[in-house]
């Protein structure tokens, strides 16, 4: 019989954790009700770990298990519209789970999810079940919605959510393009050249199909390390150290670094509108939305700063105890304590930190891209240099022989 671990609340508003046996998520549920807790988080012990289930989710689920961003607005976009038309929630997921979202993943989940809810599963309890596809900060607005009964309406805030966030990444794959671009020449150049000079530079020549092929195995080999590269960090970003000395070098660089932090205090800020918007508690809303940085090092300072808020303190005690925030926000977020406006002032700060991301996004993008151009120009001209220098001084040596 299946093991769940939960979490409940006793009525004094004590917090206790334990674990009950049942044959149902929903068994469960009413065991843990009917010792007169108030359910906060119930999920089954993980199966049996096999080495295909461990190499499933420890390689291949990092590397290319993900749903797209904007896939997800989509489906929510869409969820909310259906509810409001008035179509039964199991009859709506069972419709979006048989579309043609491009995405096996995500109808598989859907149609799963359906399932539990036919079962008699809250629909928060079946989104918990896929972390790996929904944020905590989806499913926290989620159980919110399902809760007090605006589930409609939280839907649409999350697909607002997640298509602000989609812009964001736009924007930095916009701003970024050029120097991609570049430094694609700039690693196209190194491999060419070179081969293409022996080929003029050696006696006779060199067989142009001996050429081409030589080409072609140095960017196989290129495109091989590259993708090494790439695999390897994705997998170590599963490990919180090593997250945590990641987001501590981006946001230390210079230049960069500031608008590192900027852009994911923005998204802090719109996740923190977002989730106590839904009618979150604030202490809850801001530990969620520190995860939604994206990265580890503000995350861990900001976290700890909500005991500081459920111990009583105000917001903006709590805030300007982490230390990343700079005066001109904390002035906000004081106007909108004050003001009883903090989801209105937390859009705005983070508007502001968008707009400041993408200046300096701008400005660092085309900084960046002539950079790698004038790496790629020396480069260049240190081996033609290199190789006229060779070739004269080959006929001056021949001209000057008896």
């Amino acid at each position: 019989m299946p093991t769940f671990r939960y979490v409940a609340q006793t009525p004094e508003g004590r917090e206790v954790r334990g674990t009950v046996q049942a044959a149902t998520r929903l068994e469960a549920t009413d065991a843990v009700r009917k010792q007169g807790y108030w359910l906060l988080e119930l999920y089954a012990e993980p199966e049996p770990t096999t080495p295909m289930r461990m190499a499933h989710q420890g390689v291949w689920q990092p590397l290319f298990g993900g749903v797209p961003l904007k896939t997800l607005a989509v489906f929510f976009r869409q969820f909310a519209t259906m509810l409001a038309a008035g179509v039964p929630m199991y009859q709506a997921l069972e419709t979006l789970g048989n579309q043609r979202w491009g995405n096996a993943r995500l109808r598989r989940v859907l149609n799963e999810i359906r399932n539990a809810i036919l079962a008699g599963e809250r629909l928060a309890d079946a989104f918990d079940k896929h972390p790996a596809v929904f944020s905590p900060i989806i499913r926290a607005m989620i159980r919110v919605g399902e809760t007090s009964g605006a589930l409609e309406n939280i839907l649409r805030q999350i697909a607002n959510y997640l298509e602000n966030e989609l812009e964001l990444r736009r924007l930095l794959s916009r701003v970024t393009f050029y120097p991609k671009l570049v430094l694609f020449f700039a690693i196209l150049i190194p491999g060419l050249i070179p081969a293409l000079i022996t080929m003029v530079g050696a006696q006779g020549g060199t067989p142009v199909g001996e050429t081409l092929a030589g080409i072609a195995w140095t960017y196989i080999k290129i495109l091989l390390a590259i993708f090494g590269v790439w695999a390897a960090f994705r997998l170590a970003m599963q490990a919180q150290g090593f997250r945590y000395a990641w987001g501590l070098l981006t946001v230390s660089l210079p230049w960069i670094g500031f608008t590192v932090r900027q852009l994911a205090l923005a998204r802090f800020a719109r996740a923190l509108s977002a989730l106590y918007g839904a009618g979150l508690p604030l202490s809850q809303a801001m530990r969620y939305a520190a995860d939604a940085t994206g990265n580890e090092y503000l995350r861990s300072r900001i976290q700890p700063a909500v005991s500081k808020l459920e111990a009583g303190f105000s917001i903006t005690d709590t805030f300007a105890s982490t230390g990343v925030f700079p005066p001109m926000v904390m002035d906000m977020v004081a106007t909108g304590e004050n003001t009883g406006e903090l989801g209105f002032m937390m859009d705005k700060v983070a508007e502001y930190y968008e707009e400041e991301g993408k200046l300096r996004s701008h400005q660092a993008g085309y900084v960046f891209g002539v950079l790698v151009y004038l790496g790629v120009a020396i480069y260049v001209a240190i081996i033609l240099i290199q190789f006229y220098a060779g070739y004269f001084s080959s006929i001056f040596s021949a001209a000057g022989q008896p």
